[in-house]
């Protein structure tokens, strides 16, 4: 039985990622898949559950990158291959780039 509130869609954009409040430079990666209400990224470093992160996500042939406040809500680590399977709910983001991101994703 399939437990998601929102359907999960393979698309890799571009994310920007930082902690929520760091001063350090923000890292980039890419989407796994993307929904209305989180996205699915490959970190090479673990960030625990609960963590906040600053979000930019690149959609392509737009200008302004979709802004948004995720918390991790779960990580799997690869440990042969030294990377972080994370998956984060988008908890602050304007329903206008919500949309934006699903419309592009279904697309």
């Amino acid at each position: 039985m399939e437990r998601r509130k929102f359907v999960r869609l393979n698309v890799e954009l571009e994310v920007e990622y930082r902690i929520l409040e760091s001063l350090k430079d923000f890292k980039i990666t890419q989407t796994e898949d993307v929904s209305e209400g989180g996205i699915r990224i490959m970190l090479p470093e673990k960030i625990e559950p609960r963590t906040h992160l600053e979000i930019a996500i690149k959609i392509p042939n737009e200008s302004k990158p979709v802004f948004a406040i995720g918390r991790v809500v779960w990580t799997k680590s690869d440990v042969f291959g030294g990377v972080h399977m994370t998956g984060i709910q988008l908890v602050h983001i304007k329903q206008k780039d919500r949309e934006r991101l699903y419309k592009y994703a279904v697309l």
